[in-house]
């Protein structure tokens, strides 16, 4: 792994060399004392992960980012700084990946890297790196963000209704549980919920930064034949209040309730990541007005779900999502292969989705068979059917 350091202060690039120095990591680093320095140095060398400091004098961290992003989308980013004003890392909400706060000790800043490593590795291909790594946020439901900068600036706001608005939209729920994931709000990765992520950065903070996002980032709604938006939030919403209804079916607690939704909301999240960058992949076919309402995305077969799949878990792992999120996001098709003995979150999704296409795009029967097939080896055994009558109803 290769990782450059930015930092203004020589006292902090030297600490950082002592510690990679002692630490046993076989890690190729580097630094630069400024933002200016920094970029020429991207010019003639590859780098996996960039960490830099926010406030120096010229380029500041935020500037630094923002060029990465644009011209070495395949470097990983991470903001490791001290004490800064609101407006100055508000700045570096969109081009960052990471934020870490100084002091940083030795041990979470070794932490970071290697996870940000291990997800690069797991589920990224170089493609895959400049793909998500062009990424500062992702498209929202028509109207969503309007409605919530009229709720956070209301007399009588409520950060609970605010929670309810994000846990509506993939995208949006994506991103505030990146920001309430990061040191930059003094939190310590265990956010698994809008509601709890929107708790986290609080009102104030909120209406600064749905502002920033209202006025920044006029995404547009991809214009695709064969995807359409509305359906694939639909669908995102629906696997996400059947998952939460499996994990309370089968006596999970609150956190395993909330992991289930949230990864049901965010599991085809990769699908935006694809069809964000569809003038640069090979033709994509859509479903057309003759498909009998099919899926909302058809893709030709070398852009498979697996390959999407991949693409929202690296996406999430990279933004700092809790764990068992990333992994029920990237394995819901494939739960078994989770790096755990109890796969709970990412077979409670795979079933959600199997049962929530019944309704439009059923999945062949070697699919289902292998889902139920799944859950029986997870120790699950019979569950497809008995929660497919329990949720119908309910919904």
């Amino acid at each position: 792994m290769r990782v450059m350091f930015v930092d203004d202060e020589p006292q902090i690039l030297r600490a950082i060399s002592r510690m990679l120095d002692c630490a046993d990591v076989d890690w190729d680093f580097r630094t630069a004392p400024s933002g200016r320095e920094a970029i020429d140095a991207l010019q003639g060398a590859c780098v996996d992960i960039l960490v830099t400091d926010m406030r120096m004098p010229g380029m500041d961290g935020a500037e630094l980012l923002d060029h990465v992003r644009r011209h070495h989308p395949e470097t990983s980013r991470v903001i490791l700084s001290g004490q800064a004003d609101r407006d100055t890392m508000y700045r570096a909400v969109l081009p960052m990946h990471q934020f870490l706060s100084k002091p940083c000790d030795a041990q979470t800043l070794r932490d970071v890297l290697a996870r940000t490593d291990s997800i690069r590795s797991t589920y990224g291909s170089r493609q895959a790196h400049r793909m998500v790594g062009e990424i500062s946020s992702l498209p929202s439901t028509p109207g969503m963000l309007e409605r919530i900068v009229a709720e956070v600036n209301s007399k009588h706001g409520s950060i609970q209704k605010v929670g309810g608005l994000l846990a509506c939209d993939p995208g949006l729920t994506a991103k505030t549980l990146q920001l309430a994931n990061s040191a930059m709000f003094g939190n310590n990765g265990s956010e698994f919920s809008a509601t709890q992520a929107a708790r986290a950065i609080g009102i104030e903070a909120m209406q600064a930064l749905v502002s920033m996002l209202e006025y920044l980032t006029p995404i547009e709604i991809p214009q695709i034949a064969g995807f359409c938006f509305e359906q694939y939030v639909d669908h995102a919403q629906r696997v996400a209040r059947i998952g939460c209804q499996i994990a309370r079916l089968e006596g999970l607690n609150l956190q395993c309730q909330r992991e289930s939704y949230t990864a049901g909301l965010l599991h085809d999240i990769g699908r935006l990541v694809s069809v964000s960058h569809v003038d640069s992949q090979p033709a994509l076919v859509g479903a057309g007005s003759n498909s009998g309402g099919r899926h909302f995305w058809q893709p030709k077969p070398q852009i498979s779900e697996v390959a999407d799949d991949n693409l929202g878990g690296y996406l999430l792992g990279l933004w700092g999502l809790p764990h068992e999120i990333v992994q029920a996001v990237a394995h819901h098709r494939r739960p078994a292969e989770c790096r755990t003995d109890h796969p709970t979150t990412a077979a409670v999704v795979c079933a959600a989705d199997c049962i929530a296409h019944e309704s439009f795009d059923p999945w062949s029967d070697a699919e289902t068979e292998q889902c139920e097939a799944l859950l029986a080896k997870l120790g699950l055994p019979g569950r497809l059917n008995a929660w497919r009558s329990a949720v119908t109803d309910k919904e």
